[in-house]
């Protein structure tokens, strides 16, 4: 009891006495190196938005948080400068948080220098900007981080030799990508990623007019959602593969690619939609659009699990509104419209698309009004797509909250709800683990807590654009 009392007592010591530090042209600490050797566990780094030539680090401390005040990005340009012969920054703390930073140029002796390399434990990226490097981020493989990027860009990455990438995640516990945009990569992939466990949510990765390979290379398996994504192969791409699953070895006891409601377009006239080595354990798509030339499926899996996907060579028999500027949305006459089906779930994680993809790097509630799911990453609505901030802002109210799984809960709206809706629990990496169905006309409805495990959740209901945070102890 002594021990848990006094590392309690040095948790909150730390967090109450953190710092802010203040980072720019006209503060007293000029550049991010000027604080990086200074800053303490749990401190915050606030840096001026601008431009900071030639300024390189490295972050020891764990628990930061690392942010520029914005508008725009703090601009980090290498300029020929580089930390410890890899990256702009070499973070070697644990649980960090970088936002709004800009990361262009970096080049070192061994052709592989990043924006980030990534050396601590656990790291989450939020609208941060990556382009023009060697490697736009490249991290270890510890075997038990989880990386959290969202809403970033990663563009035109890559030394030429193709072993250096937009995207470069090492054998980690688990990688979550959403409402992000990687490409125009050079020679190397858009995302490649050796986590455990994979989960791709609302990203465009797209290779455009680059001369990049892979748009999604998995090559160590493991087990992958992708959901709700934009991937389109452009014409120079280095290899005609669009999805690369398990290539290099089955070295994750799970071996398990599954997709549902993604727009998966080629652009050259042949190639392979989703390609992965002999022996995998499951391929399952569901509700998928895959447009143009090549091969759908390439390999042989224990169990293929394929319903409601449409498989058409034509880009333009896809009716979308306009692909040639990646606008996948659908028109009014697609045949995606209402020719999908509801996808449920797999390892207790939905399969349900909830948002959709809004350029750029956001996202906007997804809701079908027709007698079914439209097929791919787009539903075909009447009103436009709704970017975040015009959601809805109003609550549900919970009550117990904290309550304990399986317990009595109550869930209260503002009004009357008009309409059949879904609640969807999302827990703190933006995954759906599972859904309730609820029924129009009232305004309170009580129900089984599901049982998850304890963890901070968000209840969402993508009709009403509305969502209520729970915590389950």
């Amino acid at each position: 009891m002594k021990h848990w009392v006094l590392a309690a007592l040095l948790f909150l010591n730390g967090t109450l006495g953190a710092t802010t530090w203040l980072v720019g042209p006209t503060r007293q600490y000029t550049a991010p190196s000027a604080v990086s050797g200074l800053v303490a566990n749990g401190d915050t780094v606030n840096i001026d938005p601008g431009l900071y030539t030639g300024d390189v680090t490295k972050w020891f401390a764990s628990n930061l948080v690392i942010r520029c005040l914005g508008p725009g990005y703090a601009h980090l340009e290498a300029n020929g400068n580089y930390a410890e012969g890899k990256a702009i920054w070499v973070i070697k703390g644990a649980n960090c948080t970088v936002e709004g930073i800009e990361f262009s140029g970096c080049k070192v002796p061994d052709h592989n220098g990043a924006g980030i390399r990534q050396e601590g434990q656990h790291l989450t990226l939020r609208n941060c900007y990556f382009h023009h490097n060697e490697m736009g981020i490249l991290t270890s493989n510890d075997g038990v981080s989880d990386y959290v990027f969202e809403s970033c860009e990663f563009a035109f990455n890559g030394f030429g030799d193709g072993y250096s990438h937009n995207v470069y995640v090492g054998s980690v516990n688990s990688l979550t990508m959403r409402y992000c945009y990687s490409h125009d990569s050079h020679v190397g992939h858009l995302v490649k990623s050796r986590a455990r466990f994979n989960y791709l949510y609302y990203n465009r990765f797209t290779g455009e007019n680059g001369d990049g390979s892979y748009e999604v290379d998995l090559p160590n398996g493991g087990r992958a959602y992708l959901i709700g994504n934009i991937i389109e192969q452009g014409l120079n791409s280095q290899n005609s593969g669009i999805i690369s699953f398990a290539a290099e070895n089955q070295n994750h006891p799970e071996q398990e690619i599954i997709l549902a409601h993604n727009t998966i377009l080629n652009n050259r006239p042949n190639g392979r939609f989703v390609q992965h080595s002999n022996g995998i354990d499951l391929v399952k798509m569901v509700n998928n659009l895959f447009l143009g030339g090549g091969t759908l499926l390439q390999g042989a899996a224990t169990a293929v699990d394929t319903t409601h996907n449409l498989r058409i060579t034509s880009i333009q028999a896809g009716q979308l509104n306009d692909p040639t500027m990646y606008d996948y949305s659908l028109t009014a006459n697609s045949p995606c419209v209402n020719a999908g089906t509801q996808p449920g779930d797999y390892q207790g994680v939905s399969l349900a698309a909830v948002y959709s993809y809004l350029h750029p790097m956001s996202r906007t509630a997804r809701w079908h009004t027709g007698s079914a799911p439209d097929v791919g990453a787009y539903e075909f609505l009447v009103s436009p797509y709704r970017s975040l901030p015009d959601e809805k802002a109003a609550s549900i109210l919970v009550y117990p909250n904290p309550a304990a799984a399986g317990e009595l809960i109550t869930i209260s709206f503002d009004g009357p709800i008009s309409k059949d809706l879904i609640l969807y629990f999302q827990d703190q990496y933006g995954r759906v683990v599972c859904q309730i169905s609820l029924n129009k006309s009232r305004s309170q409805a009580q129900l089984n807590l599901p049982n998850l495990p304890p963890g901070i959740y968000w209840m969402y209901a993508p009709v009403l654009g509305i969502k209520a945070k729970l915590v389950v102890k």
